[in-house]
Parts: structure tokens; sequence; C-alpha cells
């Protein structure tokens, strides 16, 4: 880690009575800075604000938190931001009952970038189907919250197996995402991603290409669509648009991915 605050002190101690190691309660942004600037950050504090409404949890000063980011980002030519805020410490249990109103806890950590994206980007990845479903959850649908369990037990799984990423499902048998970033892949011609209202997290760079392409489609998805796909892609704030060369060792097309990237290059 290169730098880390809590409420705008240096420091790397929080209380542990915070909710957000109790509970998990509490949301979190990944961003990407590259040249001293955080990319995307109206994006991502859009999404801080949006979680901590979906939570109730209180929302920091966004103009102060968006300076001191500015101030942290301005050291770094490429690296990793991440923002968490949590409900803070106080309350009994479950119960938020007694939180004061300063409670809201945000901390601002700043790490290196990953070296392999670079390469990954251009070559592309081999990805296969997970054995683990998530759970259906439309409380929590979309949004980037503390409760990360499934993913670290997918991260284990990906861990021991020799493809670059996995696909997971619901418990319902929709395919929802990778085990950290969005998917889209291409069914008939048609630019699709999978319906994220019952799982999985609403990504910025899914955000910002269905904002950007309103002709993709947001649909249902069962790994059977996914046999007759000739080109995906998956995508979050870290990686841009990372093209899969293959999926379950069937050879896929870039160059569908690499236009799109083209497209979007000056942006993300």
């Amino acid at each position: 880690m290169k730098y880390c605050s809590v409420n705008g002190i240096e420091q790397k101690n929080i209380d542990i009575t915070d909710r957000g190691l109790a509970y998990g309660d509490g949301i979190f942004t990944t961003a990407k800075i590259v040249n001293g600037k955080v990319l995307l950050l109206d994006k991502h504090l859009a999404r801080l604000n949006l979680g901590c409404q979906a939570l109730a949890i209180k929302a920091p000063l966004m103009a102060l938190l968006t300076q001191q980011i500015a101030v942290v980002a301005k050291l770094y030519p490429l690296a990793v931001l991440k923002v968490i805020i949590t409900a803070g410490s106080g309350g009994r249990g479950y119960s938020r009952v007694g939180l004061n109103d300063n409670a809201t806890n945000v901390i601002i950590m700043v790490s290196d970038f990953p070296s392999h994206y670079a390469s990954l980007v251009k070559q592309g990845i081999n990805l296969g189907d997970s054995k683990q479903q998530i759970s259906t959850s439309p409380m929590l649908a979309g949004i980037k919250h503390l409760n990360r369990l499934e993913q670290v037990l997918l991260r284990a799984e990906l861990d021991d197996r020799l493809e670059d990423d996995l696909i997971v499902a619901n418990s319902a048998g929709d395919v929802i995402e990778v085990t950290s970033s969005n998917l889209f892949y291409w069914l008939d011609g048609q630019l699709c991603s999978p319906d994220l209202s019952m799982s999985g997290v609403n990504g910025i760079i899914r955000q910002l290409l269905l904002e950007k392409y309103p002709q993709i489609k947001v649909r249902k998805t069962k790994f059977s669509d996914l046999k007759h796909t000739k080109a995906m892609f998956i995508c979050n704030s870290l990686m841009g648009i990372m093209p899969v060369k293959t999926y379950n060792n069937r050879i896929l097309t870039i160059d569908a991915v690499q236009d799109l990237q083209n497209q979007m290059k000056a942006i993300i």
C-alpha cells in the first residue's frame, strides 16, 4: 500500500468496533489514477453517494471528499485508488440506533497498479465457468457493498484453476458477472450484457458502456447462450475493456472488442 487515510488523517488504524469490520456495513469503489488524476471520478463519487442512500448510511460531504482525493491522486502517475465508506462505530448488534451524526468513516487508500493488465488488455484472457454460484439478493443487487465473501470464495476457486478468470451464475442459474468484473458478449450480432437486477455489481465501465451505446441489450443470460457467442469481453474501472480470447477452451475473435477499445480509449 502506498497511502492510507481515515477521515482525512494519514493512518492505517480504525476502531475495532467499526460496523464495516463487524457486519460489512459499508460501501466502496475502486478507481484508476493516471497522471495524477482519477479517471471517471464523477461516476465513482455518484456510485458512493447512491450506495450510501441504498444502505441508509450518512454520506460524507462529497466536495470535501473530492478535494481529499485530488490531493492524494496528484502524487501518482499510475496507481489504484480505493475509497471505503463505513457506517462507523456504535449501535447495539445489528441496530444502528445510537450512531451519532458524525459516525461515518471514510477511508482512502492508494495501491500499486496491476502490472499484468497492460498485456492482457491487448492479448485477451482465457475464461471458464465457475463451479460455484452467488446468491440472489434484490435488496443489494448492483451495489458495491463491503460484503464480499462470495467473491473471496470465487477467487479461491480461481486460484486453483488454469483460466485467467471465471464466469459466475446466481442461484437461479442466471449468468451474472466474472469474479471481479462485468461481462459483455455478442449473440447473433447483438452486443449483450447480463441482467443484474437480482445479483451482482453494476460496474462503472458497464454503466458507461450502456449510456454510450443504448443499443446494447441487457438480458437474462444462461450458460447455454454463451455457447453460441463468437466474441466476449470483461470490464472494470482498472482493466478497462479486456478481450476474451478463449472461453472453455473455445477460441473467440477479439476484433470487435479491439474496435470497441479504440472507440473508448480516450475515456477509459
